[in-house]
């Protein structure tokens, strides 16, 4: 039998431990305290490590949070703690979706589902039927996520959950509409936006209405979805919900032009086209504010002028919107006249005739009157899209330009013979963020050494490509001409150049001219590594064993110890052994399922996953894991990483 822990010494262990723990929490996560912690408890005292621990890898480093859950669940199992055993089930379902390994992760939702009704647990129940229903949609096994969805809708009418009926109401009714069963989608949807008017979700309330809109456009209910799609926009445009007011817009263009109403087609489409296009416009005028700084005068005043006649375009474009609203009301008082005179004559027979025709007078240049002010529209939306066209060809020519100053950069780079005889088995991963890059590879061959520099320029796109320019040239006159062989000489006299450089130029600033730098010569005669570094470290693997070799904290550039010299490092080599340069764009890109940065820390356990890989695999690895892990976001920097085998 298994030894039972009493269940009172674990309530009163664990209120007397978590206001420790969590004051550490508090204290931006100290990681490695709790990873000390767990390793020196004993036993119960693991326990709120253990909590700690998993609750945060969950979110930051799956296959941790996986081998703490493991440990955990063992010693749940070794007291007999149905507590911490759902919980570890949890995790590790969690933990496996997460990881796109969904048979694991239903496994284990099973799992807990099982400990929910064990001890009779409804609104654990309803979870666990939830998130399988969550790994079902992911298989695209959509009857068996509906069959999840819809028991964990039964446990949460029973238990009176408004949030979660709403919740259950809603994904079954996107299950139902992906498999064009729209009338259920209809109705589920419409069960949703009940319970959201109940509990006064405004956002769910606009989100359910847009639904409701789709699905009756989808039913032919042209009518009925353009009475939820208003609804849906004067809740959006109260508070700004600019995402479900695109979608609106767009469901309205649909629809009108579907009932071949050309007029409301046309203004909904272009409320969309606006909302939808306002993100690009905006990184386009960004993009050509950077560009414009870089270039001469005159082209740094034609886009003062380009600026100022998009405000005016604005500008005109306010007005218009004004005008068109004043005419709107105006034309809605009308209404109201004309309609209050027409009682008046049905209860008063003596108006005359003439009192009549003066009122239709009156209504007609009222008319002709809007009729000219739509036609002075129409002319305001045609002159803004000639200024439109105009702005996409200076684009054009502002691309070309620096197209043309990637194929010089590129002239300027090792030929990929050259790469390839100095490298021998190593690899090049290179990936620039922008046209033109900041970070530069180098490498050379004199006698049987081989010279190698991974360089990361400050900033990147236009600024970065001209520091590489000088770095490349510089370094050719230092090792070609000059014949310095040592890292650290090399690193120093290339400091002096770059700051002579800048200072002779009025561009010196320490925190934008200089470089941050890898450099090693490998001597294979002697079978020795020589390495110096600026901010960029090297890293090397024998015998399975990660290890790191620091760099200077300083850079190629100015900095409060530009006279300091840089270090020089021996190492012997042996074969197999495998070295790594990378600058920092691939470890802080943004993305995976909550858009944090990659982090050194997780590069390091990937090149340690792929070291026994042939060097082409490593780098497509490498390569295929930053495009996965990046999805959807922008590229934060330019990406260098160089693999050698020796």
């Amino acid at each position: 039998m298994k030894n039972r822990l009493p269940a009172f010494l674990i309530l009163l262990f664990l209120f007397n431990t978590y206001a420790g723990i969590f004051k550490v929490y508090s204290q931006n996560y100290n990681i490695d305290s709790l990873e000390f912690l767990l390793e020196k408890s004993e036993d119960i005292r693991k326990i709120p490590y253990y909590y700690a621990l998993t609750d945060y890898y969950i979110y930051n480093a799956t296959d941790k949070a996986i081998r703490l859950a493991n440990e955990f669940l063992v010693l749940g199992e070794k007291h007999d703690s149905i507590r911490i055993i759902e919980y570890c089930y949890q995790i590790l379902g969690e933990a496996y979706f997460f990881q796109e390994k969904y048979d694991n992760s239903l496994d284990y939702f099973k799992r807990y589902l099982d400990t929910q009704i064990e001890t009779e647990n409804e609104r654990g129940i309803s979870r666990a039927y939830n998130n399988m229903g969550i790994v079902y949609r992911a298989l695209d096994d959509y009857p068996k996520a509906i069959s999840c969805y819809e028991k964990s809708l039964g446990i949460n009418k029973k238990l009176n959950d408004k949030n979660g009926l709403s919740s259950s109401y809603n994904n079954l009714g996107v299950l139902h509409e992906y498999l064009n069963l729209f009338a259920q989608a209809r109705d589920l949807y419409q069960q949703s936006l009940d319970i959201e008017i109940e509990l006064m979700d405004q956002e769910g309330i606009s989100t359910s209405l847009l639904n409701l809109g789709g699905v009756h456009l989808k039913l032919k209910n042209y009518y009925t979805a353009i009475e939820y799609c208003n609804k849906s926009i004067s809740i959006c445009d109260s508070l700004n919900y600019n995402h479900t007011l695109e979608i609106n817009y767009e469901i309205l263009y649909k629809i009108y032009k579907e009932t071949n109403d050309v007029t409301n087609a046309l203004r909904y489409f272009e409320k969309f086209q606006k909302l939808r296009n306002n993100r690009i416009n905006e990184e386009a005028n960004a993009q050509i504010a950077e560009l414009e700084i870089k270039y001469q005068s005159d082209k740094k005043q034609q886009k003062i002028e380009l600026l100022s006649k998009q405000k005016r375009q604005k500008h005109i474009l306010n007005i218009i919107g004004l005008l068109g609203l004043a005419v709107f009301f105006i034309l809605l008082i009308i209404l109201f006249i004309v309609n209050k005179l027409r009682r008046k004559n049905n209860k008063v027979l003596r108006l005359s005739n003439i009192e009549v025709l003066q009122q239709k007078e009156e209504i007609e240049a009222q008319r002709d009157e809007i009729e000219a002010q739509r036609d002075e529209i129409k002319r305001q939306v045609d002159l803004s899209e000639l200024q439109t066209n105009k702005i996409l060809k200076q684009n054009k020519d502002i691309t070309d330009s620096i197209e043309y100053a990637k194929h010089i950069q590129i002239a300027l780079f090792p030929d990929k013979i050259t790469l390839q005889k100095v490298m021998k088995k190593g690899f090049c991963l290179f990936k620039p963020k922008d046209i033109v890059s900041g970070d530069f590879y180098w490498v050379a061959e004199i006698g049987k050494k081989s010279i190698i520099a991974v360089t990361d320029c400050t900033g990147h796109g236009v600024p970065g490509a001209f520091m590489s320019i000088i770095g490349i040239n510089f370094l050719n006159e230092i090792i070609f001409d000059e014949l310095v062989l040592k890292p650290s000489e090399i690193l120093s006299l290339l400091r002096k150049k770059i700051i002579k450089t800048m200072v002779h130029t009025d561009r010196i600033d320490e925190s934008k001219d200089g470089m941050d730098m890898a450099l090693v010569i490998i001597d294979y005669d002697n079978m020795t590594l020589e390495y110096a570094g600026a901010y960029n470290h090297l890293y090397y693997i024998r015998d399975h064993m990660l290890n790191v070799i620091k760099a200077d904290r300083m850079p190629v550039g100015v900095s409060e110890k530009a006279i300091a010299p840089f270090t020089n490092h021996t190492l012997e080599i042996q074969k197999e052994d495998l070295f790594y340069m990378f600058t920092d764009g691939y470890a802080d890109q943004f993305g995976g399922p909550h858009k944090k940065k990659f982090r050194i820390g997780n590069l390091r356990e990937l090149l340690l996953d792929i070291h026994e890989k042939e060097m082409p695999e490593q780098k497509r690895i490498l390569h295929e894991t930053f495009i996965n892990w990046k999805g959807k976001e922008s590229q934060v920097d330019d990406v260098l990483s160089v693999g050698i085998k020796i």
